[in-house]
């Protein structure tokens, strides 16, 4: 069997989720497979990186560890990424960088539940050049943008895929000069598209990603709705990196859990973290008025006829309100399951023991 190339992005402030990142698919990948490793390095610091070659050496010689600088001065044109950087655009590069025929990529705030040989061994259907899961946030070209589905002649209602967990056909890519295409795309269309680097591979390469099953990129808020607390994904906090301050709910404290075993703790100490907390106080606080303030705007934006900010505003509106009414519900079910989560055991280098 071939090894599987996974291929993750980070720079210092996003090496605690790297760390974690790595640790869990490594522990969850079918241990008689070889991994070929590439961590496109942004600016990890020559500590960070011996910690994550130490944990990479506790996995024996089926791992390969590679740091691959990048320059993400290429995208300085583009609409500045989290982190007020342009390393969200990073994935962009693999065609450039990497001499593979595919691999698979995964953003560096995850947490992976599954083995993702079964991944990297799926057939992509013919004419497509990657698999992603379906966007449950942004769910069409539209909601990205109306006006870039016009202008390139794309239907807005076509299906929106999230770039955060990809299967990447990397020698097609090359072929359709996707890199040479999506950095000219982000940097002339700066300011229209949402979404960094997932806005140009879902519109340039509109028609030519396979669907994955949704436990291949299972974003943190849907995790903190189950009932229960099934892992058997790949879990992404896709809203706030959960050792900076996260979103507090199951999948926060799961993060918590898995990084105390992993020993990357959470340092609920610093700044960022302090700050983050404070701010989802004041979030909740302002529920209620938000519920009432943004179907009121929605309404104005309609009258106005500026369809996109009214059905912007409607969305927005709803998940509002539903937050609101469901408020004392979740609250009993998060400590619940919060209970659970604290006593799971998670061993590196082999399954989990719950």
């Amino acid at each position: 069997m071939e090894p599987v190339v996974l291929a993750l992005a980070s720079n210092e402030r996003y090496f605690p989720g790297l760390y974690c990142a790595v640790a869990s698919a490594l522990s969850y990948l079918d241990a008689t497979r070889e991994v070929d490793l590439k961590v496109l390095d942004g600016g990890i610091s020559e500590t960070s990186r011996k910690v994550l070659s130490h944990l990479v050496e506790r996995f024996g010689r089926r791992v390969r560890l590679e740091f691959v600088p990048v320059d993400e001065s290429v995208f300085r044109g583009a609409t500045l990424g989290p982190g007020k950087s342009h390393m969200a655009y990073c994935r962009i590069l693999l065609p450039h960088l990497l001499d593979v025929p595919r691999l698979i990529y995964l953003d560096c705030d995850v947490l992976v539940f599954r083995d993702l040989s079964e991944l990297f061994d799926l057939e992509l259907s013919p004419g497509k050049v990657l698999a992603a899961v379906p966007d449950s946030e942004t769910l069409t070209l539209g909601d990205d943008s109306y006006t870039l589905a016009g202008a390139m002649s794309l239907p807005a209602d076509a299906r929106y895929f999230y770039s955060g967990g990809m299967l990447m056909n990397l020698d097609e890519l090359r072929k359709r000069h996707f890199f040479e295409r999506a950095v000219e795309f982000l940097n002339t269309c700066s300011g229209e598209y949402r979404f960094h680097d997932q806005s140009a591979i879902n519109f340039l390469l509109h028609g030519r990603i396979d669907e994955l099953p949704e436990h291949w990129t299972r974003v943190s808020w849907r995790f903190d709705q189950q009932d229960d607390n099934s892992l058997d994904c790949v879990l992404h906090y896709s809203s706030s990196p959960p050792w900076l301050g996260g979103t507090p709910g199951p999948a926060q404290v799961l993060f918590e859990r898995f990084a105390s075993d992993a020993g990357m703790p959470v340092n609920r100490q610093t700044a960022a973290f302090k700050k983050s907390r404070r701010q989802r106080l004041l979030r909740n606080a302002l529920a209620p008025f938000r519920a009432l303030a943004f179907p009121a705007v929605s309404f104005l934006y309609k009258i106005a006829g500026q369809k996109e900010k009214c059905a912007g505003y409607q969305k927005v509106a709803r998940y509002w309100l539903c937050y609101v009414f469901n408020a004392p519900r979740r609250r009993r079910l998060h400590r619940q399951r919060n209970q659970e989560i604290r006593r799971m055991k998670f061993n590196l280098c082999a399954s989990p023991l719950a």
